[in-house]
């Protein structure tokens, strides 16, 4: 180990009780050769909770004697901000609202955010060197008007003289850096509820130098490195990181009393610096997650947040787990249908078999043992047998069969929030809570059909089905809902099938495009053809008698009008037929699916 590298390690518990007495995290990794695509001298992952240094680069920067600011500064991104990686992944989704149209940036922007919050507590509060540090990284370039902006806010903030930081000859934008230094010190708490407020900051400094801007690496202290495809829990659900920003020249909290750039926050710590309220960094609200008329983030949205930090995670895993936490609150009871299991057979006791009774009931090993000598009718007895009926009122949950049309028509589930995949989801999920097994079935034109293979209870499997999409023509797989519910069982065993005699609820989420799926009884000129009779009798058709062999019922989810939905409900008997274009629509399917199957189900539809 090299002298340097015992001298930053040595400096460890002094970074760790900047932050106080509780902190606690392992030691450092201390790089000596340069590490390839590094971006900075240190760098972090709220993924490995990870602490790395470049001993490489702190030589060629001339930093050595900075460890333990340097040090602290990175224990505080795992503190204060982003803290993990599901606070990282906000605060970026609201820097790119702010941004609005410059995704390239995003990361780059959260990071200085998050540099800002850190290095005012430790300068101010935990008495720590850090203006020494950034004097160290060296001045902006006089027209680096990002970066001569957040400089002069910490000139701002630890009121030191303009020039200390800054090249005071250079573009500085003034009154851009005294609201940064305003926004830090009322937002000192609240990482996520600042972030989309100093994204649009940054957004009116650079102005028409925002698209062709490119980041100074010589000023970057450190680089937040993610790996993995994790979504975190919460952000797909999280109603507020859509919602419009407030430049910070238009927040009340910024420009009103307070905030200008005093030690206005100073309340909340004891005297050996540990936060009275046990979360550094986290007030009461951190983004209004809770904010109910608030908005959420499209899949697309979540998605470069989460390339924002570098993660590799890709749109589908991303959809789907979107649709996983939007689909939660509107879960409904799924139905049961009574099971009889197999009657016991008791064996009784031995009794006289007469001549005109079965021959196979003759009891062999009871008539030799009372006779050598058979005379039937006179020595034959048979053994009495009783079925016992069970005593267990037992009942098994409906499976779902579900299809899902992924045609040019639909909308793409990865791209934009989908009510009508989200109805899918919130059957499929409410099928597999229950217990019941699911086969989801994405399709699109002919020979375009993907989804589980069979019957599953992989949640995993059914979402990825659900969020899948083709973009092709219109075909419904009739020869799979006939080979899944009208074929003989052996040839229903292939592929996965239904292979048992349990209920089958049959679910279609389309639009107009459905009726593909009663081509065999009417053409869709017939069907939307007002007053035009089918050409076969509607109940003749695939769909009808596939519904009638499931046994469960069946749903047509449609994204369509009610002139259209009326015309396809007369050709689908033994399908109740929903309207889902918005949420509202959703909400109101989701309450009349789940009373509808109640009432048929006898009051027994539940969830488990």
């Amino acid at each position: 180990m090299s002298a340097l590298a015992e001298r930053w390690l040595a400096a460890w518990p002094a970074a760790l009780g900047a932050w106080g007495r509780p902190t606690r995290m392992h030691l450092p990794t201390l790089h000596e050769e340069r590490v390839p695509g590094a971006g900075s001298f240190a760098w972090f992952s709220c993924t490995d909770v990870e602490v790395h240094i470049c001993l490489a680069d702190v030589r060629a920067r001339a930093l050595e004697d900075h460890a333990v600011a340097a040090l602290a500064h990175e224990v505080g991104h795992h503190v204060l901000a982003p803290g993990d990686l599901l606070t990282a992944a906000r605060v970026a989704a609201r820097v790119r609202v702010g941004l609005v149209d410059a995704d390239q940036l995003v990361g780059t922007v959260a990071n200085l955010w998050a540099d800002l919050l850190i290095n005012d507590r430790l300068q101010r509060r935990a008495g720590l060197d850090v203006l020494g540090l950034y004097a160290a990284l060296g001045r902006p370039s006089p027209d680096d008007r990002l970066f001569q902006m957040v400089w002069r806010a910490y000139e701002i903030l630890w009121q030191t003289p303009r020039g200390a930081l800054t090249d005071p000859a250079g573009d500085i934008p003034e009154d851009a850096a005294h609201l940064c230094a305003r926004l830090v010190r009322v937002y000192a708490r609240d990482p996520v509820g600042g972030a989309g407020g100093f994204g649009a900051l940054v957004r009116t400094t650079l102005a028409e130098q925002l698209e062709s801007y490119h980041p100074d690496v010589r000023m970057v202290p450190c680089a937040h490195a993610e790996t993995g495809d994790v979504v975190p829990g919460g952000l797909a659900g999280d109603t507020g990181l859509g919602r419009p920003v407030v430049h910070p020249a238009l927040d009340p909290a910024v420009v009103g009393t307070g905030g200008d750039g005093e030690d206005d926050d100073d309340e909340g710590d004891d005297e050996d610096g540990d936060e009275t309220d046990g979360a550094w960094g986290r007030g009461p609200s951190t983004g209004a997650s809770s904010d109910a008329t608030g908005q959420s983030l499209e899949p697309a949205d979540a998605l470069a947040a989460l390339r924002a930090l570098g993660m590799t995670v890709d749109a589908a895993t991303v959809a789907a787990a979107w649709y996983r936490e939007h689909a939660a609150p509107h879960l409904v009871p799924f139905p049961t249908r009574p099971a009889h299991p197999p009657r016991e057979d008791l064996l009784g006791g031995l009794e006289a078999w007469e001549l005109g009774d079965d021959l196979a009931d003759v009891d062999w090993t009871g008539t030799l043992t009372a006779s050598p000598v058979v005379v039937p009718g006179l020595t034959t007895v048979r053994r009495d047998v009783h079925q016992e009926d069970p005593v267990r009122d037992e009942r098994r949950v409906v499976d779902l069969d579900l299809y899902l049309d992924s045609s040019g028509s639909m909308p793409n589930p990865t791209a934009r929030r989908a009510p009508i995949a989200l109805a899918g989801a919130v059957l499929a999920l409410s099928a597999l809570r229950a217990g019941a097994r699911v086969q989801a079935t994405t399709w699109s034109g002919p020979q375009q059909v993907a989804g589980t293979d069979g019957f599953t209870r992989d949640a995993d499997a059914v979402l990825a089905a659900i969020v899948a999409h083709f973009g092709g023509s219109t075909s419904f797989p009739l020869p799979l809902l006939e080979r899944t519910h009208l074929a003989p069982a052996p040839a229903r065993a292939w592929g996965g099938a239904r292979t048992d005699d349990g209920a089958t609820h049959i679910a279609v989420i389309s639009d107009t495009g459905v009726v593909s799926m009663f081509e065999d009884v009417a053409p869709a000129s017939v069907i939307f053809r007002g007053g035009a009779e089918p050409t076969a009798d509607p109940s003749t058709g695939i769909a009808a008698r596939a519904v009638a062999a499931a046994g469960g019922g069946g749903t047509l989810v449609l994204e369509a009008q009610q002139i259209h939905a009326d015309r396809i409900a007369a050709v689908a008997p033994g399908y109740d037929v929903h309207i889902v274009n918005d949420q509202e629509q959703l909400v109101a399917f989701a309450r009349d699916f789940a009373r509808r199957l109640w009432a048929s189900d006898g009051g027994g539809a539940h969830g488990r």
